[in-house]
């Protein structure tokens, strides 16, 4: 039976494990017309996982050869995907340049997951204008390779990364790539239970002078004081912004700052231990660096595993 061209696929909530996986592959792999795919909460797992990045990437080449329409949705979150589909996932974006929203939130990565997934993969996408990877793991890693990569999306509107363990150091490179004015057209920027002390925030208040378009900032849940100076100048500039646009509602949670009800305000001895903390860091990212500038494999579970403890010790 020929299928009709199905431009929209939503699979989501229902169950695709490994023994499940078999009938929705081919279709993936070959059925050109699809541009918007829902594949959220499916219990895929890893190899399952694996399967369908592998499977869109094999899309993305016939979409070219076609000269069809490109993929531009793909929302597959809480799929317990983590590091071990990364690299197939990072060949599938790869493959789809034309992708402009993804949503992979939940899914179990880790920060050396979300390092080759950004640098290899979401990087190529040039047209992104959501992305949402939260309630995953970045750490100080992951967040050097978002800084990376965020100034090549210069479309980009909404950012979520929260829940996601910038840490202090993660929170200051955000800051400061996004302080480079290459996302001129950023609304949203959720970075909530991320551990941004007060020297995150200050990066993050002297980057919304290069983000003239953002008018919402989610930030509750991080370890600095609500009496901070760098509040102040996030609050004005979003609430000009605001007036601006005409709009009346105090309480428009489109709008501002989200509500501060659950911060975590540092002690002068936290702040003197993630001094020494980001000390570690910069060795652990340095031996980061010295193992991908000797291209070591991501398919060794065993040097993912050592870099993984590297991290944990460092206090990350």
């Amino acid at each position: 039976m020929k299928l009709p061209k199905l431009h929209t696929v939503n699979l989501s909530d229902n169950a695709f494990g490994l023994n499940t996986i078999g009938p929705l592959t081919p279709f993936l792999a070959n059925h050109t017309p699809l541009e918007h795919l829902y594949l959220n909460n499916n219990g895929l797992g890893p190899q399952a996982g694996t399967l369908v990045a592998t499977s869109l990437a094999e899309l993305g080449k016939k979409k070219k050869a076609a000269g069809a329409p490109e993929l531009k949705t793909v929302i597959c979150g809480r799929n317990r995907l983590e590091n071990g589909s990364m690299e197939a996932w990072a060949i599938a974006y790869e493959n789809n340049t034309g992708v402009t929203e993804i949503k992979m939130v939940q899914n179990g990565i880790r920060q050396e997951g979300i390092t080759h997934l950004l640098k290899n993969g979401l990087r190529h996408l040039q047209n992104l204008k959501t992305l949402d990877l939260q309630d995953n793991t970045f750490t100080a890693m992951g967040a050097r390779a978002l800084g990376d990569v965020v100034g090549g999306w210069t479309k980009i509107v909404e950012l979520g990364v929260g829940d996601s363990l910038l840490g202090a150091r993660g929170g200051v490179m955000l800051g400061e790539a996004l302080q480079k004015g290459n996302n001129t057209v950023l609304e949203v920027l959720r970075l909530q239970y991320n551990e941004i002390d007060y020297k995150g925030l200050k990066s993050l208040s002297l980057a919304v002078e290069h983000l003239p378009a953002l008018r919402r900032i989610e930030l509750n849940g991080n370890k600095f004081s609500e009496d901070d100076e760098s509040l102040d100048v996030l609050r004005e500039a979003l609430n000009e912004r605001k007036e601006k646009a005409g709009v009346e509602d105090d309480e428009d949670e489109n709008w501002g700052i989200d509500e501060l009800d659950e911060l975590e305000e540092a002690s002068d001895d936290e702040e003197e231990e993630a001094e020494e903390e980001e000390e570690e860091r910069e060795t652990v990212l340095k031996q980061a660096d010295e193992a991908e500038e000797a291209n070591v494999s991501q398919k060794d579970d065993k040097d993912v595993n050592k870099l993984a403890d590297l991290l944990g010790k460092s206090g990350i």
